[in-house]
């Protein structure tokens, strides 16, 4: 079967109620892949219908005798963000179909080229996009999404200490937080012993104030990606006779080997 074939599907824009059959599908295609992390409408609400680059137009479903049997969204820029399909499905034809309409969605908007992040283990997809034109380029080594930011601040502190005679109540303030998330973390020093919760701060010793993004890539980064994070102002802690005090005990929650990780996240 080539991709020149007759269409088969009906492929139409997405539609207020095609949510929970579109999760349905992602969560059936994506299930059996390491680290998978089942969707849920609160987190696709998120992700894909508040994405400033993404209009519903955006977003194609692919449909077969009344059931979404395959779905894509893609930005204007040409970014596909998530790409799925019914494997039990005419795989080839359903893959082409999506792809050439995410395409023509990219050209539409004058984006120059079109991107698409898939397993490679999808013999269906790499094969369609090697017909299209696609170029297959190498993947990072790793992707890290950060769902829950005051629960991984929590686990690092698990393990840290640090020395007795800091006393410190640290209260961040994250800006752009999904609904699944605290908007407040609480970190307390208190005689070399730290603890992370969720509440907010009556009076803090420093306020902090940053969004996802920035606190990710401070995670993920050195001392020196906070201090020009503030230098930037994307974070923000006063007082400012603070600063030095409050980036020591950051830097505490920052992973030890930075150099294994690159930020790529929903949060970028």
């Amino acid at each position: 079967m080539s991709v020149q074939e007759t269409r088969k599907y009906n492929l139409r824009t997405y539609r207020t109620g095609d949510e929970n059959d579109i999760i349905s599908l992602f969560n059936k295609a994506y299930e059996h892949y390491a680290g998978f992390v089942p969707r849920t409408l609160e987190y696709w609400t998120w992700c894909i219908l508040s994405r400033p680059d993404l209009s519903e137009e955006g977003i194609t479903v692919a449909i077969d005798k009344g059931r979404v049997v395959g779905y894509a969204a893609v930005e204007k820029s040409g970014k596909i963000l998530e790409f799925c399909y019914d494997p039990s499905c005419e795989g080839k034809a359903l893959v082409s179909e999506l792809l050439r309409r995410c395409i023509d969605h990219a050209e539409d908007h004058g984006a120059s080229s079109v991107s698409l992040s898939a397993p490679l283990q999808d013999r269906i997809v790499r094969d369609v996009c090697e017909e299209l034109g696609f170029t297959e380029e190498p993947p990072p080594s790793l992707f890290l999404r950060v769902l829950d930011i005051p629960y991984i601040f929590s686990k690092i502190a698990d393990q840290r200490k640090m020395k007795k005679g800091l006393e410190e109540a640290i209260l961040i303030d994250l800006r752009g937080y999904p609904p699944w998330c605290a908007q407040h973390i609480a970190i307390l020093v208190q005689n070399g012993d730290v603890t992370v919760s969720t509440e907010k701060l009556e009076r803090p010793t420093a306020n902090v104030e940053a969004d996802i993004s920035t606190i990710s890539r401070c995670i993920f980064g050195s001392r020196r990606t906070l201090y020009k994070a503030i230098l930037e102002r994307r974070l923000k802690i006063r007082p400012s006779r603070r600063i030095l005090r409050t980036v020591k005990v950051l830097s505490m929650f920052q992973l030890r080997n930075p150099s294994l990780y690159m930020p790529v996240a929903d949060f970028g």
